[in-house]
């Protein structure tokens, strides 16, 4: 019995690991312009990498310009991560991968990140400042 429940156990621990790490899509770069001024205006002429640890982004603040595609990229150190740009439609930028943004115009975006990271979740947040 007692092997039976130590097998269930290491089971139930290797479906949450393997959950917690896997990829549930894909961004679709068509998907991303809406009104608030975002357009994906071909190819990319500069690149942010963004990196996400334990409750923090590297940076309290990232500038782009306007009017620029920028590939964005999300770099993952500790955890797993994700990104949102709020209100736009950049929602599901996800660890590992790239996604081209552009912003018509200029103003302030506030980023946070998407995916129940642990106790200092909520306060994983950056801005975004299209210059």
């Amino acid at each position: 019995m007692k092997k039976w429940l130590l097998f269930a156990s290491v089971m139930c621990v290797v479906f949450v690991i393997a959950a917690c790490g896997t990829n549930k899509g894909t961004n679709n770069a068509a998907n991303q312009e809406v009104s608030t001024g975002i357009a994906d205006s071909g190819a990319a002429s500069s690149e942010l990498v963004i990196t996400a640890s334990n409750w923090e982004f590297d940076q309290k603040e990232y500038k782009i310009k306007a009017g620029e595609t920028v590939n964005l990229t999300l770099k993952s150190i500790d955890g797993v991560h994700g990104i949102q740009i709020l209100n736009t439609d950049y929602d599901k930028i996800e660890n590992g991968k790239t996604v081209p943004v552009s912003f018509s115009k200029a103003g302030t975006y506030e980023l946070i990140c998407n995916v129940p990271c642990g106790q200092g979740h909520r306060q994983m947040k950056a801005t975004l400042v299209v210059e």
